[in-house]
């Protein structure tokens, strides 16, 4: 019994002096790529968010893409980091303002308290329900991502271009 104490505590010691950093790794590959493109130099993941990662197929091109809740590094504003398999980011929200702003949310703070990824078919039961409902839903390329508050859910989706924000009607 002594002797298992022992090898837990050098293994906890390890971790709190750091001496493992780089041999861990706890995110998808696919994430740490992603976060070395220049434009993630803004943002950090924020692993406060429960999940603080979805796995999609967001673009539709039948690979795997993740969505990473980040925060800026200035504002510390949420946002999403969508990381498509290709090894193309795309900055949504946190420290990257956008003209007009992704979505319409007041002040473009749209990271909701939950979200899931959705597949296409989940995605169109979601339409027909208020407050989006019945709706007629855009060119929708993959799965989407849905922000979801008390009162209602809103929707991000890539449209063979780019992401873009389906808000619920009001």
């Amino acid at each position: 019994m002594k002797g298992r104490l022992a090898v837990l505590c050098m293994i906890l010691a390890s971790f709190a002096n750091g001496a493992w950093d780089d041999d861990v790794k706890i995110h998808p590959e696919t994430i740490y790529e992603c976060m070395r493109l220049p434009m993630a130099s803004q943002a950090e993941i924020t692993m406060g968010k429960n999940p603080y990662y979805l796995r999609g197929d967001f673009d539709g091109d039948g690979r795997p893409d993740y969505a990473v809740a980040v925060r800026g590094k200035l504002t510390k504003r949420l946002g999403v980091l969508i990381c498509v398999g290709t090894g193309i980011g795309y900055l949504l929200g946190a420290d990257n303002p956008t003209v007009p702003p992704f979505s319409d949310m007041p002040k473009d703070l749209f990271f909701a308290p939950n979200w899931a990824a959705l597949s296409r078919q989940e995605t169109t039961e979601i339409s027909k329900l208020p407050p989006f409902g019945p709706r007629v839903l855009p060119q929708i390329r993959g799965e989407t991502i849905a922000m979801t508050w008390e009162d209602g859910t809103a929707l991000i989706y890539w449209d063979g271009q780019r992401f873009r924000w389906l808000g619920a009607r009001k």
